[in-house]
């Protein structure tokens, strides 16, 4: 039975109301300015992978300020440089920890945040974390959650999109041989496992080497029909490079190196074209007007182009925004409401934590054009 208009304006009016006070309550609550917290590299060989996080911070909380923060108390970031070195990133966390802030987030290098993990666990204080190795989440630590996709995923994933929607059964493995690149390979190994299918060749190299002739002349020889190549962009071009010096023309997918810029800055056209990456989102392929506009803002600020990690650092940011909206700040209210996350749309997916912590399940799958990266959809991962 339909209510009579009045009384149905009566109840939206009672709730617009309820929500009206919950927020100013949720507001009341936060001190002026609202503390938060960044620990990322930013010097070293990695710093170009922290400043990616700081940026995106950086660019949600002006946005946030410029529109009044919470109830006008508006956000305040204070930033410890994590540097290469996993003591001195828990250095970093311990001394941003002693500010109080209401989330801290941490950065995307794994060995720097398992270090972390027991400061995170007695801190009492939400951590945001980007490191991407799958066992991250699986430390028991109720006051951790990850903002951007993982290994785990993508070692799924990839097998997945090789054998049934590039319909290809001789696949070859061939990886950086550090703990990054061997556990990537080995995920890949047991994904295909599943599928069925038997890698026809598994192949490694040093992160310092410099010839990977042998390894992808072995590749050729077994009769692939696809190489999965894991590894880090400097390594990666020089597997591409070398690849299409001996003529071998069997397609290429792997991780977001394959495609990153400073990849194909260091590749001929030919030598880039037609290779697939897999990952995080990437603003500058987008089409969509709202992540243009986010990539040229950031751009012009900084002079540094986003990528992935300053997308999953923006929306992370925006997402401990709506839940100190919801319960104000009381950090055990805050990482409850970011461990209870579900369908919240983000600058170009949508986010919903799973019983780990794990708040995204979408990769972008990428094609390179000669020179130029094109998105060419989406990966889901398992049971999302």
């Amino acid at each position: 039975m339909s209510l009579h208009p009045k009384v149905a304006l009566l109840s939206v009016a009672a709730a617009s109301l309820f929500a009206s006070q919950a927020f100013a309550q949720a507001a009341a609550s936060c001190p002026n300015p609202i503390p938060i917290a960044l620990t990322t590299p930013l010097s070293s060989g990695i710093a170009l992978l922290g400043i990616q996080a700081k940026l995106g911070v950086e660019q949600a909380i002006e946005e946030i300020n410029a529109a009044g923060g919470v109830g006008g108390k508006l956000f305040k970031l204070s930033v410890e440089d994590a540097t290469a070195s996993a003591p001195n990133a828990l250095n970093a966390l311990n001394r941003l920890m002693d500010g109080k802030p209401m989330v801290l987030f941490s950065s995307m290098i794994s060995p720097h945040i398992f270090t972390q993990n027991d400061a995170i666990k007695q801190g009492g204080t939400p951590v945001l974390v980007a490191g991407t190795n799958a066992q991250l989440m699986k430390q028991g630590n109720p006051w951790m959650t990850r903002l951007h996709v993982h290994d785990g995923q993508l070692a799924e994933a990839v097998p997945r999109y090789v054998v049934q929607t590039l319909k290809k059964s001789k696949p070859a493995i061939i990886a950086v041989a550090d703990d990054y690149g061997l556990g990537a390979s080995k995920g890949l190994q047991a994904a295909f496992e599943k599928l069925g299918v038997k890698p026809v060749a598994v192949e490694s190299y040093g992160l310092n080497d410099k010839d990977m002739t042998a390894q992808l002349t072995k590749i050729k020889n077994a009769g692939a029909d696809m190489i999965l190549l894991w590894g880090r962009p400097g390594d990666v071009a020089l597997v591409l490079k070398q690849r299409k010096a001996l003529g071998i023309d069997i397609p290429v997918i792997g991780n977001p190196s394959t495609v990153a810029a400073t990849t194909v800055a260091n590749l001929t056209a030919e030598e880039a074209d037609g290779a697939y990456g897999v990952g995080g989102m990437l603003p500058q392929v987008s089409t969509d007007p709202k992540v243009q506009a986010f990539a040229k803002q950031v751009l012009a600020n900084t002079k540094v182009p986003p990528d992935n990690f300053a997308v999953g650092y923006r929306d992370a940011m925006y997402m401990v925004k709506t839940v100190i909206d919801q319960v104000g700040c009381d950090r055990t209210k805050i990482q409850a409401g970011l461990r209870a996350i579900k369908d919240w749309q983000g600058l170009m997916i949508t986010y919903t934590a799973d019983a780990d912590g794990e708040l995204a399940h979408t990769m972008g799958i990428y094609r390179n054009k000669g020179k130029v990266t094109e998105q060419i959809g989406v990966l889901k991962a398992a049971g999302f």
